[in-house]
């Protein structure tokens, strides 16, 4: 067994006949009595079960071997502590895109936010539903994006929203808004559409509203118009009444959107209302992350 007097810490340096083990008195003439601390007896403490108890294990061991807890930290982690808040949130859920491929050129969204950009469909109508909430459902918070349609005919049209879709139930002014379309139809090699510009100033471009489809202009394209009157911001007691189907559209240019180079006055050539059998919502994924 070990010397105790090798195991004790203080045996290097000389002991005055006063000095007491117990540190219940240290004379000031002790040379030993500044170093003396709860340190080195804890040390000396520590040697000596050491070596009277070799194989129990010491409070060292049992401190490795305990588990540490997870500090939380009340403070927004100031202090190096994880938020409890973070660790209960559940993780974000991902929005599901369709498949489909957007018919249109790149070169169509050149001047856009969208220009350049990954473009995902968030909306098929096909699918999800040609209601007007589930318009907005699958629409609203994605950003700008780009509407296609389909009619009975097979004509082929489409609009640009810089804007995007919140259901505000109000309207934007903007010169960055457009109608285009296909003359070639849908059975043919697709085509660069043509594009109509904004006219007659920026005003009432676009309209948001909850119960309704697109609208561009007061009646450049209107798709699933509600069937009760909107109220400057308020849909009504009953947002569920008086909802629009995005299988009926109508167009009117030449007040808010420039006339067909053809000079027909409506988006679908002859007709001015059509039944649509496909709607599609072209978005970027990595702006819609955004909101």
């Amino acid at each position: 067994m070990a010397s105790l007097r090798s195991l004790n810490p203080l045996h290097r340096w000389p002991r005055s006949d006063n000095v007491d083990i117990s540190r219940k008195r240290v004379p000031t003439r002790c040379v030993n009595s500044r170093i003396i601390s709860s340190q080195s007896s804890a040390l000396f403490n520590f040697a000596l079960r050491a070596a009277l108890f070799p194989s129990t294990k010491t409070s060292h061991d049992e401190a490795q071997r305990a588990p540490v807890p997870t500090t939380h930290c009340l403070f927004g982690g100031f202090f190096g502590g994880k938020k409890a808040a973070e660790e209960e949130l559940p993780p974000r859920s991902n929005f599901l895109y369709h498949d489909s491929v957007p018919p249109f050129p790149q070169s169509l969204l050149a001047q856009t936010f969208l220009a350049g950009k990954e473009l995902r469909c968030c909306y098929k109508a096909s699918v999800d539903g040609f209601s007007a909430l589930k318009f907005h459902e699958r629409c609203d918070f994605k950003g700008p994006c780009v509407i296609v349609g389909r009619t009975e005919k097979g004509l082929r049209f489409g609009a640009f929203n810089p804007e995007g879709y919140r259901s505000t139930d109000d309207y934007y002014d903007t010169f960055d808004a457009f109608l285009f379309y296909w003359p070639s139809g849908v059975d043919r090699e697709p085509s660069s559409p043509i594009v109509l510009e904004k006219v007659g100033g920026s005003g009432a471009a676009l309209f948001d509203y909850a119960r309704g489809g697109p609208q561009f202009g007061a009646d450049g394209l209107l798709v699933g118009a509600p069937l009760a009157p909107v109220m400057g911001g308020f849909a009504g007691p009953d947002t569920n009444s008086g909802v629009g189907d995005l299988t009926e559209a109508r167009s009117r240019l030449g007040l808010s959107y420039a006339i067909r180079p053809d000079g027909k006055d409506s988006l679908f050539g002859d007709d001015k209302r059509a039944s649509l059998v496909e709607i599609e919502v072209f978005c970027s994924p990595a702006i819609a992350a955004l909101y």
